[in-house]
């Protein structure tokens, strides 16, 4: 008797965890494969700070914004999550892109630095939306009497979809896209 109780008690036990409701698993998203950098092979043309974001970009929480109802609130995805931090998947892929990139010939290497001021999906209304990529960057000449250079960044484009998948393609679309736009700027400094 004493062993069919124990029997029946794992038996229970067994089916009282199939019952148990189950979390689907979350999915987590990087900015994907780099485009191809151009290696040069010589010295890094720039030092390259970590980027900085704004205090509500400090985790991993791909953000979203339903304008349409409540502007001003900033939401994150429930079941999906980026894999860092946005400013460190951004810092991640700018030294990639710049590492070979040719530096300002005869100057020592400058400073750069770069604020993430918003990365996130805006719903328009309920099926429509857009990526807002915003940024801007500060180069630091070497010495002290040079002046820093500062620009900025936004980048608007439709989602192609509305939900988290949507916002990451987009949002990966956008840091390849502002890339190139920021190394025309760099070059542009060295003169």
């Amino acid at each position: 008797m004493k062993t069919s109780t124990l029997a029946l008690l794992a038996a229970l036990a067994l089916s009282a965890c199939s019952l148990a409701p189950t979390v689907p698993p979350k999915a987590v998203y990087d900015l994907g494969p780099a485009p191809a950098a151009t290696a040069t092979g010589g010295a890094l043309a720039w030092r390259i700070a970590d980027v900085t974001a704004a205090p509500a970009l400090g985790g991993e929480g791909i953000a979203y914004r339903l304008a349409f109802q409540q502007a001003q609130r900033l939401e994150h995805y429930r079941d999906s999550l980026w894999a860092a931090p946005p400013a460190a998947l951004l810092t991640q892929r700018l030294r990639e892109q710049l590492a070979g990139a040719p530096g300002c010939s005869g100057k020592p290497a400058a400073l750069l630095t770069v604020n993430l001021d918003e990365f996130e999906q805006v719903f328009s209304g309920p099926t429509s939306s857009q990526i807002v990529l915003r940024l801007h960057a500060t180069l630091w000449p070497a010495g002290t009497a040079s002046t820093p250079q500062q620009q900025h960044w936004r980048l608007e484009r439709p989602a192609a979809s509305p939900d988290a998948l949507g916002a990451v393609r987009g949002l990966s679309q956008a840091v390849d896209e502002w890339l190139p736009q920021l190394t025309t700027w760099l070059a542009a400094g060295c003169h």
